[in-house]
């Protein structure tokens, strides 16, 4: 009778360890235009936004960057000026990632793409904040714009009940 008792315990026990593990992996399969939604309102309600660049030796280099909303296939366009380091790396390597994050909702986006350098100035006008003004005096030498296209969206949310799969990969799109 020990010994049933010493086994019911083994496999209450091995159960709890399991679904405690099972609980951070996807409950549901949304759709892709769910998980749009979902990342737009986690994108809106982001504290910081980080753009990520690769330097000439291949090592990840980060940056907290001033938000524009991204566009409805996703695009993302961020300022910048056209001598600063992460201009130079984009020239060197076009892989980039923006990665929001809003701490309030314990959720993250991010969206790895291809990023290059736009000159043109009426997407420049377009997307120019005047907040700009004191970093970029003479916005026509001093600012250009970074276009992410992406490729691959990922997305974590406590508050929206959005986990890892079985595998450890988070809810993504391909795009």
């Amino acid at each position: 009778m020990k010994k049933f008792y010493v086994f019911a315990l083994t496999v209450l026990l091995v159960s709890s360890v399991t679904a405690q593990e099972n609980k951070y992996f996807a409950k549901k399969e949304l759709s892709r235009d769910s998980l749009l939604t979902i990342a737009r309102t986690i994108i809106k309600s982001a504290q910081s936004i980080t753009f990520i660049t690769v330097d000439k030796d291949g090592k990840p280099q980060a940056r907290i960057m001033s938000r524009i909303p991204p566009e409805d296939d996703m695009t993302i366009w961020l300022g910048t000026n056209p001598r600063s380091r992460k201009a130079a790396q984009i020239k060197n390597n076009p892989n980039a990632m923006v990665f929001y994050y809003d701490a309030k909702g314990a959720s993250y986006v991010s969206i790895a793409g291809k990023a290059r350098i736009v000159t043109d100035p009426k997407i420049k006008d377009r997307y120019w904040k005047e907040s700009w003004a004191k970093y970029y005096p003479d916005p026509e030498k001093d600012f250009v714009l970074i276009e992410v296209k992406p490729k691959r969206l990922e997305l974590v949310s406590y508050k929206y009940d959005l986990f890892w799969g079985p595998e450890g990969r988070p809810q993504f799109i391909e795009f």
